[in-house]
């Protein structure tokens, strides 16, 4: 079930007004001046002075010559209008801070500094990047992530946490760079001109898009190089439950968590999400080269057909038709044509499909025509066969509720028991032992193992092993999980 009072925890953190400069005639304005005061603040190690944002604001309307002020925005909020640039700048700035992009804070000297809120910042971040075209540098991102999880602190929440980040971003990247692609070649599908075309490719898609990150994550970092040894690394951790319940018990101690099996499950997130993501990361790559071979050839065929055929198209196509009609006018309607009209137009018959283009022919949907059904009867006796084994197959499921209640049973008034110390003769209490292991790291589960992994105990004389590891109950939560 979607909760929607989560939905609508967004507009807790940002004003009501916050994106009402973005619309108007002003907007490019308002954009404008907000991205100065951003680069401004980011470059500065505290507050703003108002009066250096006045003067930025000063300089920048009349650098661009800004005159046009609609109508509504010439009421100052005092009844009096200020045309001149400091009162129109002073305008802006109010405009600014009641929408809630900037704040202003007050000193002990009358002076007011200028600060810019959290989401403000963060907002401000995201669109520099999308107006700038950011891309993002893959060198070393993979050897970050490596370094990560393999280093002397490789056993440590912090710098598991700092790999699961790294990892979130190159995928975000690639699947950006992917979009990229696939925009990049629309967008040469409608340039015409061989000069465009060709400062399409070099200028654009390959310094911009493509450029040397992604062909140094194929080549002299390929992810390949790493893979291995980030999922080695990945799969120890998940194996050393000892390392993620100290690691659970210090995000508690260092309240980066609630409380110990949330922390825990918090570890096993990161781990799956690395785990994930570098097994499948074959499929990204894949696709961005598949759509970087589309582009290739779409602007290999685009240069091609406008070098041969796309000067002067216009022009021979007038002269065929001209040719045409005076051979139907001479010799008749209905009269075949001379082979030579081609010296006047080439045309290139298509005797196959290319299932590589970017332009797929159109398809005909074919009438579906429904047929009968037939059923076939089942006798009663296979039926019921069939029933039999399904009710015998359920019987014999064993679920986490069933395996809880069992430990419980062991345990009684006990806070730890050994594994060698199980009940271990009967075919069933073998079967219960190996759901213990498996269902020990279930969310669900009401126990967990503790010990050393690794080490077994030998009983009956050597003739078995057991994992050398103790059955206690969890820690009672405070709240659901």
């Amino acid at each position: 079930m979607i909760n929607l009072s989560s939905n609508c925890q967004l507009f807790e953190h940002i004003p009501e007004n916050l994106f009402s400069v973005f619309t108007g005639p002003l907007k490019e304005l308002h954009a404008a001046l907000l991205f100065l005061v951003f680069d401004l603040y980011r470059r500065s190690i505290y507050t703003l002075p108002k009066e250096t944002i006045i003067d930025l604001f000063c300089e920048y309307i009349e650098t661009n010559d800004v005159e046009e002020w609609p109508a509504e925005d010439d009421d100052s909020g005092e009844g009096t209008t200020d045309r001149t640039i400091r009162g129109r700048a002073n305008q802006l700035f109010r405009k600014l801070d009641e929408a809630g992009w900037v704040d202003q804070e007050q000193n002990p000297d009358y002076s007011i500094r200028v600060v810019m809120p959290d989401h403000a910042l963060a907002l401000l971040d995201t669109l520099d990047k999308i107006r700038k075209g950011y891309r993002m540098e893959y060198r070393g991102r993979i050897l970050s992530i490596y370094q990560n999880l393999t280093g002397a602190e490789g056993f440590s929440y912090v710098a598991l946490q700092q790999a699961q980040e790294a990892t979130a971003e190159l995928i975000d990247g690639l699947k950006s760079l992917s979009h990229s692609i696939k925009k990049y070649t629309g967008e040469l599908l409608a340039v015409k001109e061989p000069r465009d075309i060709l400062s399409h490719i070099f200028d654009q898609y390959f310094s911009e898009v493509l450029g040397e990150q992604y062909y140094r994550l194929k080549t002299s970092e390929h992810i390949s190089k790493y893979r291995t040894g980030i999922i080695t690394r990945v799969k120890q951790w998940q194996a050393n439950r000892g390392a993620i319940s100290g690691q659970a018990r210090q995000m508690v101690e260092e309240k980066q968590a609630a409380e110990s099996l949330s922390a825990e499950n918090q570890i096993y997130d990161w781990l799956e999400y690395i785990e994930e993501s570098f097994i499948s990361i074959d499929e990204i790559l894949e696709e961005i080269d598949r759509r970087n071979v589309q582009y290739a050839r779409a602007a290999v065929e685009k240069l091609r057909f406008q070098l041969r055929h796309g000067k002067g198209s216009e022009q021979s196509l007038r002269r065929a038709l001209s040719y045409l009609s005076g051979e139907a006018r001479r010799r008749g309607e209905h009269e075949a044509v001379a082979a030579d009209v081609g010296r006047f137009i080439r045309l290139f018959p298509q005797r196959s499909i290319d299932e590589l283009s970017i332009k797929t022919p159109p398809r005909q949907r074919q009438e579906h025509i429904p047929q009968p059904l037939r059923i076939p009867e089942v006798p009663g006796q296979i039926r019921q066969a069939k029933l039999e084994r399904f009710h015998k197959r359920v019987r014999e499921e064993i679920v986490v509720e069933e395996i809880n209640r069992y430990v419980g049973e062991l345990l009684a008034e006990r806070d730890k028991l050994p594994l060698s110390e199980l009940p271990l003769y009967a075919r069933e209490e073998w079967i219960r032992l190996i759901y213990i292991i498996l269902y020990s790291r279930s969310r669900r589960a009401n126990y967990l193992l503790s010990g050393e992994r690794g080490q077994t105990v030998t009983l009956r004389q050597g003739t078995i092993s057991v994992p050398a590891l103790f059955l206690q109950r969890k820690e009672p939560q405070d709240g659901p999980v």
